[in-house]
């Protein structure tokens, strides 16, 4: 029985800069034809002395449902996108479903109530990329570009009435047991039963058990095979609700067997196994895309950072997108994932958007075994923001370490974050590595930021040499300190910045096309990577997926 469908909304759209008005939601001037994931800065982006834009873009299409209307009330429908930067609103035939800010995460719209099964239906989104400074990150001009459109995939999803809710499973581990929670939406009844049962990577079935909802549900699987950095091994939880033994609807989690822990003073354990983190920052920004990367081109990053010889990476600075960590998952990467942020945690308002972002990338993302650390923001420090950022991750993911990046030492002890986080992130302040360790409630440091060299632009063999020789003194100084888990060099990538007018920071180990530089295949070579000798594949180079 095929309990949900997806209908893809991705192609056939119309652009237009500025705030359309009401009629062109419904109507046909001039504009661009557009496909999905869209970026309206691929073009201004990575050019100097180019300001990129910033304001509102529209959006319209239409469709039409080759499926009916929820009429009989056994389904749903929902808008569903992946994130994107920006805030606006979403309108569907001449309604308006609600306000939304894509806070990197999207939104879900339920609009069964608009729909129309039996004719055309025209669907108008209005965004901008100037956002108050209470819509996170929160400051103007940080040192990466607040990208505008629909960088994020949208369609819509005919779900059951009565249905599992997606964002709420989570699957934990502990030795053999899988502990399973899943709540439901829709008018349950007593005659809807829970099952789950575990897949192994080839689909055959190694554990499973069913009973009445509501309820967590433990499951055995015999000898289980862990997910590690050189083996990650995957395995499915699927789930499935019926009503008097008819299906009503049925999921897939992916998950991994895996113990992760910062031991104190002792640095990151991965399966009992001390485990140094060496890794980098990425940013989502390419010349010629902007955000709206192709799909593809998540899985290249992530298997370059592999092939470096690395196995951790920060997702600097806010949630990016769910391909890129699942392809973390498959090739086994560490992931440090944070909220978006950069100088700019406080309270008030932006602490209200932390906190609903925060509490979303936590319920998004915890299932994926690559995911070692939540980030509470970067170089910005405020008590209350963190006590309450830190509480929603210990609330919805209690086994997983807190931390934040922190630059200056002495203006956390001002603002009174010592000794909030678990894991002390330090961005290049390395004189205060035995202080930072002295302030995290786990006595660990991971250097979130360092060697940075913004001026690596490849070919410039001098410049290269450079970049080098900072890594390695960077890297000699926390060699031989346990406490020190691990690192996150600043970064994977070339990308593009306004700020103070720098237009293209060469920061990267490899450049914005994603070609090496010397750092990169020094990384190979000391680390056991396997970084190909011809040049990766470029952006221009990639087939799009709908």
């Amino acid at each position: 029985m095929q309990t949900r469908v997806k209908v893809s909304l991705n192609n056939g759209w119309q652009y237009v800069c500025g705030k359309a008005t009401r009629p062109w939601l419904a109507e046909s001037p001039d504009s661009t034809a557009v496909d999905l994931p869209h970026c309206w800065n691929a073009d201004d982006a990575f050019k100097d002395g180019v300001e990129y834009y910033r304001g509102w873009g529209s959006y319209r299409r239409s469709f039409r449902l080759e499926e009916p209307a929820a009429s009989t009330g056994s389904f749903r429908w929902l808008l569903v996108s992946e994130g994107f930067y920006g805030t606006g609103d979403v309108w569907l035939n001449g309604r308006c479903l609600g306000k939304v800010d894509g806070q990197y995460l999207g939104f879900s719209f339920d609009v069964t109530e608009s729909v129309r099964g039996d004719g055309k239906n025209q669907l108008g989104i209005r965004l901008t990329n100037r956002c108050p400074t209470y819509v996170l990150p929160g400051i103007k001009m940080p040192d990466f570009l607040l990208y505008g459109g629909m960088s994020g995939r949208l369609w819509l999803e005919r779900v059951p009435a009565v249905r599992m809710d997606e964002r709420s499973v989570h699957v934990s581990t502990e030795g053999a047991q899988v502990t399973i929670d899943c709540k439901l939406e829709g008018e349950v009844s007593d005659r809807h039963a829970l099952t789950w049962r575990i897949l192994d990577d080839e689909g055959y079935s190694v554990g499973g058990d069913g009973q009445p909802y509501p309820g967590n549900m433990t499951l055995s699987v015999e000898e289980p095979r862990p997910w590690d950095i050189d083996s990650p091994y995957l395995y499915t939880a699927e789930g499935t609700l019926t009503c008097r033994d008819e299906v009503v609807d049925r999921i897939t989690v992916r998950f991994g067997f895996r113990s992760a822990e910062f031991r104190p003073g002792e640095g990151f354990f991965l399966n009992s196994r001390r485990v140094p983190l060496r890794g980098c920052n990425r940013h989502e920004s390419m010349p010629g895309f902007g955000r709206a990367l192709p799909l593809p081109q998540h899985r290249r990053d992530a298997e370059l950072i592999k092939a470096m010889g690395l196995n951790f990476v920060r997702l600097s600075h806010y949630p990016q997108h769910p391909e890129f960590l699942d392809a973390c998952d498959e090739l086994g990467i560490l992931v440090y994932a944070e909220v978006a942020s950069w100088k700019s945690v406080r309270g008030g308002r932006w602490l209200s958007r932390a906190c609903r972002q925060m509490r979303d990338m936590v319920v998004r993302d915890r299932n994926h075994p690559s995911v070692i650390l939540w980030g509470m923001g970067n170089e910005g420090r405020h008590r209350k923001a963190f006590q309450e950022l830190y509480a929603i991750c210990k609330e919805l993911d209690p086994e997983r370490a807190v931390t934040y990046a922190e630059n200056h030492l002495y203006r956390a002890r001002r603002k009174g974050a010592i000794g909030l986080p678990d894991v002390w992130g330090l961005n290049y302040e390395f004189d205060a590595l035995e202080e930072g360790r002295d302030a995290s409630r786990l006595r660990c440091v991971v250097v979130s930021e360092c060697s940075n060299y913004p001026h690596t632009e490849r070919g410039n063999a001098e410049a290269e040499e450079t970049q080098l020789e900072t890594i390695k003194a960077d890297l000699a100084r926390i060699q031989d300190l346990q406490y020190v888990a691990g690192f996150a060099l600043w970064c994977f990538n070339d990308y593009a910045t306004l700020r103070k007018q720098r237009y293209k920071r060469y920061s990267g180990l490899v450049d914005a096309q994603r070609v090496p530089k010397a750092s990169a295949r020094w990384l190979a070579s000391e680390f056991g990577g396997n970084l190909p000798q011809d040049e990766p594949l470029v952006a221009g180079e990639i087939e799009t997926e709908d």
